[in-house]
């Protein structure tokens, strides 16, 4: 027998179900939102956390970058302070230093002694235990132009080192520097160094036991090299045309302005009573010009080069 349910009972029937379906559907939404919630927080925190690392690393980083600016800083000011110390040292403070340093290093005393005859010389002296193994220098230039005497130093870094007889080109090379300036110039042959002039000495026998240069060397080494040198006396007049004429004099020096013993200076040119010389021992004496009557009677001998 079916149950008998009014219409009004089945109207509440409904209405209770639709109740329980609003109370589900609710429920529901509450978990979702709950859980929604729950996501949020949970990607904040991490978010939060992974901001906080980064800001710790960046800081981290700054750090890092300021201690190496302050030991940049620390290093300049330190490079600075030295570098003044070094500034602050005068040239006869520096040769002393560099004298007895040559001295605790067991230099020669050819190289030692170069302090005493002159200042200028400083710089290849301290110089000289790193640069006394290296190959001198197979050219006097690059840019050699032919008809213009080059100025060479006997004590250059480039060929200073090597040997001479018993001693060194920077302290006895005087002669073949001197006739590697009028040879190299004159021909145009750059390849024509001190070196090359002390080889040919030595093997012609033009140096002594002592280390000095037989004049022989200034005619027979031009000879050699395909240049006509003669003699001439020691007049102005003599000395002027010649120069003028584009043709250098080697000149054999006695005590004086250049030199204690004896020394090979070279005249390049005259003007007004001037000459320009060309010093292989000094600089200084090569930058300026000289009244020839000033040192005309400092000249023992003297050649003239020109080319055939």
């Amino acid at each position: 027998m079916r149950e008998h349910i009014t219409p009004k009972e089945r109207q509440r029937i409904r209405n209770r179900k639709r109740r329980q379906e609003v109370k589900r559907q609710l429920y529901m939404c509450g978990v979702l939102v709950i859980l929604l919630i729950v996501l949020v927080v949970t990607y904040n925190s991490k978010a939060a956390e992974q901001k906080k690392a980064a800001a710790d690393a960046a800081k981290t980083e700054q750090k890092g970058q300021k201690e190496q600016v302050s030991a940049d800083a620390a290093k300049k000011m330190e490079e600075s302070a030295i570098g003044t110390a070094a500034d602050q040292e005068t040239l006869k403070e520096r040769i002393k230093r560099v004298r007895e340093e040559a001295r605790q290093a067991g230099y020669p005393e050819d190289i030692t002694s170069l302090l005493k005859k002159n200042k200028e010389t400083v710089d290849f002296v301290e110089h000289f235990a790193e640069n006394k193994n290296n190959p001198a220098a197979k050219v006097v230039s690059d840019d050699l132009k032919k008809g213009e005497i080059p100025q060479l130093l006997q004590w250059d870094e480039r060929w200073g080192h090597a040997s001479y007889g018993t001693g060194f080109i920077a302290s006895c090379g005087c002669g073949p520097t001197a006739m590697s300036m009028v040879i190299s110039g004159l021909t145009g042959d750059a390849s024509v160094t001190p070196v090359k002039v002390a080889r040919y000495s030595e093997k012609k026998g033009y140096i002594d036991e002592n280390n000095n240069t037989y004049w022989e060397l200034m005619s027979e080494a031009a000879k050699h090299w395909g240049i006509t040198s003669y003699g001439g006396d020691v007049s102005e007049d003599f000395v002027s045309k010649e120069l003028k004429a584009g043709h250098p004099i080697i000149c054999s020096v006695g005590p004086g302005d250049f030199t204690k013993k004896g020394h090979f200076i070279v005249l390049t040119k005259y003007k007004n009573g001037k000459v320009k010389v060309n010093d292989p021992f000094s600089q200084k004496n090569s930058d300026k010009t000289w009244k020839y009557s000033k040192i005309k009677d400092q000249i023992k001998s003297m050649w003239v080069y020109k080319m055939d």
